[in-house]
């Protein structure tokens, strides 16, 4: 009992007006502009999952489908209505960043600086604005960086059971919260914190983040470990070693940097929470070995921002004086000028700029997400126009072959009256029906060349191009009517799958 006395005793009440006003800001400014721009290949692709409800998908775990469709019963059709989940999400770990630095003994300052510093992280504005897994993901790790602080901080070690469940939902949820299983357990046994493995706490709590996991498991021996085979061919997708450093200073923030430094810095300075510092560089080491995305490790920022938070109101305290304004002044100016940065970058985390302006900018060259929400419409329309020129007689044995799931989930979206469509893109394969013979078939995306080993007749109907001229990934890919089949559909299927 003393114990726990001793728990509770330094933890400092949290802000609640403060963090309420820093949630209200997220809601509203992302919601505001929740469906500027249009859908996202992605979002088309979940909600075709939504449809096709499973045990698991190639590329993901089944939670953010099975989200989607409880969400769609009530928003049906609705893009602000999916996004909502979203930024929910992300609104949840602003609340949670600050409970973390509460933990750490953070007082109500640094518990809203943290906050704050989550609320204008390039990530988390950027991630929150798609319905994605990558919300969720961070919700995920936010609620696991939480209750690992409060272990070593001393919190009944029964504790490693709720720690367990949260990532038998993460991995449910996205595959990469793995990375920071690892880098806990090499934060504990790299330090003194290692003596909480001597219980038998954090080994039943791992059983149980596996038992949730067996569901998507038994999927993945019925569909020969696609998930793993999808993972070995991304696997150093990115844009070299060197970027994924200069990437991880984007998404953690220029503006946000010292924290975040000084935050890795105060947790090993701190014998209790040294396992936690640790945990954040072997996470980072993790996935840049692996090399994955530089994305993966992004949702650990919170346990930094959390820590540098207290850093930083320690530092402004005793900081020289400015004119009449002290360490305190200080402190504003450097909250201030982070706000300002935030607000600079804003257009490339939002999509606050009108569509037009933003295809003639040319800020979704670096921002790809929103090239991806461009032109679908466009694309059905240019579509639909091919189907209808054909010759009655066609209309009665035709399909239409996307080539990626963007393309086909644009099709189930916006199509009307139109053929079956189908594609081989990842889990998309695995939804066309079992006999499929039809005698023409309207082809996006695909090189002749390779057509011509399935079909003997090839005429090119149209170039995909949307109405805002902008070259996105669609942009310019031939759309093609393919008559005279060398092989049955059906059959040529397993040799179309692709898993990239």
């Amino acid at each position: 009992m003393k114990a726990l006395e001793s728990y509770t005793a330094t933890v400092t009440r949290a802000p609640w007006a403060v963090l309420g006003l820093l949630v209200a800001v997220k809601v509203g400014v992302t919601m505001a502009v929740a469906d500027r721009y249009g859908w996202h290949r992605d979002e088309f692709y979940y909600l075709a999952s939504s449809r096709h409800l499973a045990l698991g998908y190639v590329d993901y775990p089944p939670i953010t489908p099975l989200l989607a469709r409880l969400d769609q019963s009530i928003f049906p059709g609705s893009l602000p209505g999916l996004r909502l989940l979203t930024v929910l999400a992300g609104a949840a770990v602003i609340v949670i960043a600050a409970l973390i630095a509460r933990e750490l003994g953070g007082g109500r300052a640094a518990q809203a600086l943290a906050g704050l510093a989550v609320l204008i992280s390039p990530m988390f504005v950027g991630a929150n604005i798609l319905f994605q897994t990558v919300s969720f993901d961070q919700l995920m790790w936010a609620a696991a960086c939480l209750i690992f602080v409060r272990l070593l901080r001393g919190a009944d070690p029964r504790e490693w059971l709720w720690l367990g469940l949260v990532f038998g939902i993460g991995l449910e949820t996205k595959y990469t919260i793995l990375g920071l299983g690892i880098a806990i357990f090499v934060g504990l046994i790299a330090t003194p914190a290692r003596r909480q493995l001597r219980s038998r706490w954090p080994w039943i709590g791992f059983g149980l983040a596996l038992l949730l996991l067996t569901p998507n498991l038994i999927w993945q021996v019925g569909h020969g470990w696609d998930s793993v085979a999808y993972t070995l061919n991304h696997r150093g997708s990115t844009d070299g070693p060197v970027f994924y450093w200069v990437q991880q200073l984007l998404l953690a923030g220029p503006q946000l940097l010292p924290i975040v430094v000084m935050g890795v810095v105060w947790l090993w300075r701190r014998e209790r929470f040294r396992a936690a510092a640790v945990t954040i560089v072997a996470v980072e080491l993790f996935f840049f070995a692996a090399g994955g995305k530089a994305y993966y490790p992004a949702p650990i920022y919170p346990l930094a921002y959390a820590a540098g938070s207290i850093w930083f109101v320690e530092a402004i305290r005793f900081s020289p004086s400015p004119a009449r304004g002290g360490g305190s002044g200080w402190g504003r100016l450097a909250v201030a000028f982070a706000v300002v940065v935030t607000l600079v970058l804003l257009p490339i985390g939002l999509p606050i700029l009108p569509a037009q302006a933003m295809a003639d900018s040319g800020i979704w060259k670096a921002r790809k997400d929103f090239a991806d929400m461009y032109g679908w419409p466009d694309l059905v329309q240019q579509v639909t126009t091919v189907y209808a020129r054909l010759p009655a007689a066609e209309r009665n044995s035709v399909m239409i072959l996307a080539g990626n799931y963007g393309e086909a989930g644009a099709l189930d979206f916006y199509g009307r009256g139109l053929p079956p469509v189908v594609s081989a893109h990842l889990t998309y394969y695995y939804w066309a029906p079992a006999q499929m013979a039809p005698s023409t078939v309207i082809v996006l995306g695909y090189p002749q060349d390779y057509l011509a080993t399935f079909f003997g007749n090839i005429e090119l109907a149209g170039t995909i191009a949307n109405s805002y001229g902008l070259h996105n990934e669609e942009y310019g890919q031939p759309i093609w009517i393919c008559r005279d089949p060398l092989v049955r559909l059906d059959q040529a299927w397993p040799t179309l799958k692709s898993l990239d």
